[in-house]
């Protein structure tokens, strides 16, 4: 079964990769982790894309290799490593080896994210990321409410760790400095309101059963994106007050630093 990621996706995907370009720019980042490079209901394995277009080298922890050729079709084949883990919590890489460690949209979904951190801040030289869905995103809370009432559980993790301000302070209890709280993928509307959630429940699809086809891929290898998205994506970047994009942003997170 094919599954094509919705246009909401494709802009996250484009907001998100501009993003991460900036970031490694601004941090002189040349090597990256992604661990675990999953999917949120999405394609995996190509979250990092951003940091390969920007010239640092990724290594896909637990990647799906399956969307290997997403990254040779772009030439970034030479920048990416997949590299299978039996526990993300003694990964036995060794100390310091990447410049940044970082997932997106799975510290929620960790069964330990205690562990989960002490090996990330190992394995990291000086940088570690979290990318969480925006719990102050109003359509967080529609999904929840959709979920309760179609009496479907809840499976997209812990909710404390979709709450920057409650991620801040965990980081800081783990002795890591913040070095820098955002958003991205602010959009004019609000994040998904769970109904296509409720149809991949419904119709089983898990990446087991699914290959995932991304728009976001093929416009990147055509160099051309829709104007919709330039557009929306330039009134992403106007000046606004934080508080006030914890509405309406889908993302957020927060960049530690290691002492």
């Amino acid at each position: 079964m094919i599954e094509i990621e919705a246009w909401g996706v494709t802009y996250e995907r484009y907001a998100l990769g501009e993003e991460l370009i900036k970031l490694k720019n601004q941090y002189s980042i040349q090597t990256v982790a992604e661990m675990p490079a999953h999917g949120a209901k999405a394609m995996p394995s190509i979250y990092s894309i951003g940091f390969a277009i920007a010239g640092a080298k990724v290594t896909l922890i637990n990647g799906f290799d399956e969307y290997r050729w997403c990254w040779q079709q772009l030439g970034l084949d030479d920048r990416v490593e997949f590299l299978a883990i039996d526990n993300l919590y003694n990964t036995n890489i060794r100390n310091n080896s990447f410049d940044l460690v970082w997932n997106f949209a799975y510290l929620p979904m960790d069964q330990n994210q205690h562990k989960l951190i002490e090996e990330m801040k190992r394995i990291s030289k000086k940088y570690i990321a979290f990318f969480s869905v925006n719990y102050g995103n109003i359509g967080f809370h529609v999904h929840r409410t959709l979920h309760r009432m179609k009496k479907v559980p809840w499976t997209h993790g812990d909710v404390y760790y979709n709450k920057r301000g409650k991620i801040v302070r965990y980081m800081k209890r783990h002795g890591l400095r913040i070095m820098k709280k955002g958003f991205v993928d602010c959009p004019i509307w609000p994040d998904s309101l769970g109904f296509r959630d409720m149809r991949l429940h419904r119709e089983n699809i898990s990446f087991d059963n699914v290959k995932w086809e991304s728009p976001y891929i093929h416009n990147l290898v055509s160099g051309k994106f829709p104007s919709w998205i330039k557009l929306v994506y330039a009134w992403e970047k106007m000046p606004n007050f934080s508080f006030i994009k914890t509405f309406y942003a889908h993302i957020n997170y927060v960049i530690c630093e290691k002492p």
